[in-house]
C-alpha cells in the first residue's frame, strides 16, 4: 500500500500466486456474450488472482456459528476508502503474462489496447435503468518488464460482487488451444446444478453471439467449436461435457475428469440426462402417472434413449394420455420388432 503526501491511501494491485480465481456471476454473463482473446482471458484472470481478498469480503458465510461475527460491508462503505480517486492501479510483469514468451509483444499490446476500447463492456446504471458502454482498462503502460493499467471503480464493482460466483482455475488460460473454451466453461457451469442442458443449435450461437452463417452446418461446429473446447477441458480442467445432437436439440451433460480429486458428487450420463427431460415432457404432455412414468422409464433403461426415441418420434396419436399412451406404445414396439 502506498501513501501519498495527504496521508490517504493509493491502492496498486500485483498479481498474487493461486490455484484458483473467482468470477462474478454478473461478471461471467458479460464474458460469455462476447468474444476475448486468450491474452485478455489471461489480464482478466491475473486481475482476479490480484483482488481475492476483496472479493472474500463480499462472500457472506453461511453458516448459524457465523451470526454474530462482522456485518459484511456495502460497496459504498468499501470503497469509501478510495474516494480520492476513480480508479485503482494494476501491476503487472510481463514474465507473468506471457511466460517462456511464447506470444509476440505486438499481439499482447493489440489485445490489452482491445480492453481500452469503449464498447468493452456494458455496465447498468441502476439508478437510471439505463446502459453505458465502458472500457474494461484504462491508461495502459508498458516497458520491458511490466505492464501497468488502471480500471474504473464501478467496473470493479462487477468483479467484487461476489453473491453468485464460481470458482475457475487461472492457469486455464495459459493452457486452452482456444479463446472459446473459457466461455463455453463459464456458460455451461449455470447448468452444473442440473447436470446438463438440452438446448436448439441456434439458441446456443445466440448464447454466444455467434453469427448464424459462422459454420458451414452443424458438422463445422462441432468439428471447430465443440470438439476443441471439449479437448481442452478434458486435459486441463476438473469439469468437462460429453454432447449429443437429436431432432434440432444439443443435450449436454458435465462430468469430473480425470484432473478431480476428492469430488463425491455425481452426474447424469448423457443417456440418463436425455431419459430424464423426455420422461419430464411427456408426463406432462401425456398426463402420465407415477406407474405410467415408471413403465417408460423401464423401457428407456431396456431401449436406451435414441433407440427408444426414434422409434415413438410423432407415430402415437398426439390425443393420447395417461394409461391409453403407454398402451399405443407398447403396440407400436411389439410391430416394429
Amino acid at each position: 500500500m502506498l501513501k501519498n503526501k495527504d496521508m490517504q491511501e493509493r491502492k496498486c494491485f500485483s498479481p498474487r500466486p493461486r490455484k484458483k480465481v473467482l468470477v462474478s456471476n454478473d461478471f461471467r454473463e458479460i464474458l460469455v456474450a462476447q468474444e476475448t482473446s486468450i491474452i485478455e482471458q489471461r489480464v482478466l484472470s491475473i486481475i482476479l488472482s490480484c483482488i481475492k481478498e476483496e472479493q472474500s469480503l463480499f462472500i457472506s458465510v453461511k453458516s448459524p456459528l457465523n451470526k454474530n461475527g462482522p456485518i459484511q460491508r456495502s460497496f459504498d462503505e468499501y470503497f469509501a476508502a478510495w474516494s480520492n480517486q476513480g480508479t485503482v492501479d494494476f501491476e503487472i510483469p510481463f514474465k507473468v503474462l506471457n511466460p517462456k514468451s511464447r506470444m509476440k509483444n505486438a499481439t499482447i499490446k493489440t489485445s490489452v489496447m482491445n480492453m481500452t476500447d469503449s464498447n468493452w463492456l456494458q455496465l447498468k446504471d441502476d439508478s437510471m435503468n439505463n446502459y453505458k458502454a465502458a472500457p474494461f482498462i484504462l491508461k495502459p503502460q508498458w516497458n520491458r518488464g511490466n505492464l501497468y493499467f488502471k480500471m474504473d471503480k464501478t467496473v470493479l464493482k462487477r468483479l467484487l460482487n461476489m453473491s453468485h460466483y464460481f470458482p475457475l482455475k487461472k492457469d486455464l488460460a495459459y493452457q486452452v488451444s482456444s479463446s472459446n473454451t473459457l466461455r463455453f466453461l463459464m456458460w455451461i457451469l449455470k447448468f452444473k446444478k442440473f447436470g446438463g442442458l438440452s438446448m436448439e443449435y441456434s439458441q446456443i450461437l445466440k448464447q454466444f453471439s455467434i453469427p448464424k452463417d459462422k459454420y458451414e452446418g452443424r458438422s463445422r461446429f462441432e468439428r471447430d467449436f465443440l470438439q476443441n473446447i471439449k479437448a481442452d477441458l478434458d486435459s486441463f480442467n476438473d469439469l468437462s461435457f460429453n454432447y449429443a445432437y437429436f431432432e434440432g436439440k444439443y443435450t449436454f451433460s458435465i462430468y469430473y475428469t480425470s484432473k478431480s480429486t476428492g469430488k463425491n458428487e455425481k452426474f447424469l450420463s448423457l443417456n440418463d440426462l436425455q431419459v430424464d427431460r423426455s420422461i419430464k415432457y411427456l408426463k406432462r404432455k401425456r398426463t402420465l402417472n407415477d406407474f405410467n412414468v415408471r413403465t417408460l422409464q423401464k423401457l428407456f433403461e431396456i431401449r436406451g434413449y435414441k433407440e427408444l426415441s426414434i422409434r415413438l418420434k410423432n407415430k402415437i396419436d398426439p390425443n393420447l394420455i395417461g394409461d391409453h399412451y403407454i398402451k399405443a406404445v407398447f403396440n407400436l414396439l411389439e410391430k416394429q420388432s
